[in-house]
């Protein structure tokens, strides 16, 4: 079973949102942009650990329409699983559609409030006013089990032995299958017996003995005709587990055991995803079970910030572990994240990232789904028309640059940890490439541009794929302007100037401002024999104070007017 998709409704700052959930999928946004919102709204539907929805702080403080607070989860359920529902529930598709109600007026057939209960969808489409499967939790497995990971948390949450745990959960799924059936048990058994039988006996200095107490309860109670017996039995694998299974991290440059307080966050983040991780390979095979029974076999890791004390090597050999894990039939992984180098990881996947927007304490929820990536593909391609009218435009182009897949490549190569940042930014500035990006940079540094806080300067490798970042940026929600060389507008340079403008999103992209024939003579200089050298070029000049005053201060001008609160017309 696998979640696909997830409707919320009032929760938090979420008044409506909805989003498909891949095997890995990734939640990105600035801080306080609503990630954690939509994974404590997961965690309120399991309700695992006792985390439920409470209305003074879960139900919207702005912004709501009604009283009611639900989420909706939609499974991929196997042919077995999908055998196994009962007949109403069945769909053509294979899918279980499910509302959890936090709060409603709404009554179950019994006249129960229907808060707190879980209701399926049937095969018609209609939402049943009768819990599903008559359980008001999910504590049965019902939805499978929900492994949860924040964004700060002490190992001993994820190893202690004595509750619930991931390593008490991973020991427990090999112990449970291997103790009980071993001779080392049946040894262990035996041995208690004899324990059992010999300690009876003993007797301590002043004569009491467990036999003599026996012997003189049972003779207090014989008229009563029942006898009292102590039983000495054979520990289970819980209690073997809690009471006599420890654990140690032995150093092997010190030769010799350490508290895990000892090592560094970095170390304790890795060592925890590690048990996660293990989980996927010792988790027991699933026992075939009736077709009366819906239990479906499903392991959801919500992962907080995985990306939290590890360096950037570290975070990208974990995004690939996880993406790994995902692959399992029965194991999902949603995580939210603040590092590029994660998102990175994932462009090969871009319909699997979700971004949150926060605007004046509403959550607003970006994806782009399949019906959405086919339009964004189909609109760069609007590259084509301009190459087959100038030959010096066609001869960049090959044959497979025509082909829907080659957008994905693109932006795979392209979306590298310092690009995919853009996802996080409160704001974009497209420019052509390395030169705009180091002078506005610098410019910034020496305080003489002044940007929107939270604006991210990315370099388009070109102004032929501008429009294509425009696409991306206006789908997933993030504002952005644009500026770019006229180029005098000389030939191919007409049309492809017209097609980043007319690649505007009438709501995301704050303006597209053009540079007179280009940055070089704006600002007075002579461009170098080699192309590569421009911006090593252009960043000499401007430290060397071989640029007039006047000019860069036109160029600033032009670049701050970005960012106005219309869309700028072209120069």
């Amino acid at each position: 079973m696998k979640l696909t998709h997830i409707s919320i409704h009032n929760f938090r700052g979420i008044l409506d949102a909805s989003m498909a959930f891949h095997p890995y999928s990734l939640i990105v946004g600035a801080n306080n942009s609503g990630k954690s919102t939509i994974i404590d709204c997961i965690r309120a539907f399991y309700e695992k650990d006792g985390f439920k929805f409470k209305k003074e702080a879960d139900f919207p403080l702005k912004g709501a329409t009604d009283q009611e607070s639900w989420v909706e989860l939609t499974f991929a359920l196997t042919d077995e699983e999908h055998e196994s529902l009962k007949d109403e529930y069945k769909t053509d598709s294979k899918s279980l559609k499910v509302r959890k109600y936090f709060q409603t007026n709404e009554k179950l057939d019994d006249g129960k409030n229907a808060a707190g209960w879980i209701l399926g969808y049937k095969s018609d489409g209609v939402l049943s006013n009768t819990p599903f499967c008559g359980a008001k939790n999910v504590q049965s497995g019902k939805f499978g089990d929900l492994i949860y990971i924040p964004a700060i948390s002490k190992v001993d949450e994820h190893t202690k032995l004595s509750g619930p745990s991931a390593l008490r959960d991973l020991i427990t799924n090999i112990m449970s299958d291997v103790v009980e059936k071993s001779d080392a048990y049946t040894a262990l058994a035996d041995s208690v017996k004899a324990f059992a039988d010999s300690v009876r006996a003993i007797e301590t200095e002043d004569k009491r003995s467990l036999s003599s107490f026996e012997g003189d309860l049972n003779a207090s109670l014989a008229s009563w005709q029942v006898r009292f017996s102590l039983e000495f039995t054979a520990p289970s694998t819980a209690e073997i587990i809690k009471s006599m299974l420890g654990w140690s991290i032995r150093d092997d440059c010190h030769e010799k055991p350490q508290g895990v307080e000892y090592f560094g966050s970095g170390f304790q983040r890795h060592f925890i995803y590690s048990l996660i991780q293990l989980g996927a390979k010792y988790v027991p095979q699933k026992v075939s079970k009736k077709a009366k029974d819906f239990s479906p076999s499903l392991n959801l890791v919500l992962f907080e910030e995985p990306e939290a004390f590890l360096h950037p090597p570290q975070q990208e050999d974990l995004a690939r572990n996880l993406i790994r894990v995902s692959h399992a039939d029965d194991w999902q992984i949603v995580c939210t994240t603040h590092s590029a180098h994660f998102v990175s990881r994932n462009v090969s996947r871009i319909p699997a990232i979700i971004r949150a927007q926060r605007n004046n304490g509403i959550v607003s929820i970006y994806q782009i789904d399949d019906a959405r990536w086919n339009l964004i593909v189909d609109a760069n391609k609007s590259i084509q028309q301009i190459a087959a009218k100038y030959s010096k435009v066609a001869k960049t182009m090959q044959a497979d640059d025509l082909q829907p897949e080659m957008e994905s490549v693109k932006y795979f190569l392209w979306l590298n940890p310092d690009r995919a940042g853009m996802l996080f930014a409160q704001h974009v500035l497209l420019v052509e490439g390395p030169s705009e990006t180091a002078l506005i940079n610098r410019l910034l540094d020496d305080g003489k541009l002044s940007l929107p806080q939270g604006t991210y300067v990315l370099d388009c490798l070109g102004k032929y794929n501008i429009h294509r970042f425009m696409n991306l940026l206006g789908s997933l929600g993030v504002p952005h302007a644009v500026i770019h060389d006229d180029d005098n507008n000389a030939n191919e340079h007409q049309e492809l100037n017209q097609l980043i403008y007319d690649s505007r999103n009438a709501e995301f992209t704050c303006a597209v401002v053009t540079i007179p024939k280009d940055l070089e003579s704006l600002l007075g200089i002579n461009p170098p024999g080699s192309s590569h050298r421009k911006p090593q070029h252009l960043l000499y000049c401007y430290s060397s104070n071989k640029i007039d005053a006047e000019a860069i201060s036109k160029f600033c001008e032009l670049v701050q007017s970005c960012f106005g609160t219309e869309i700028a017309s072209r120069v």
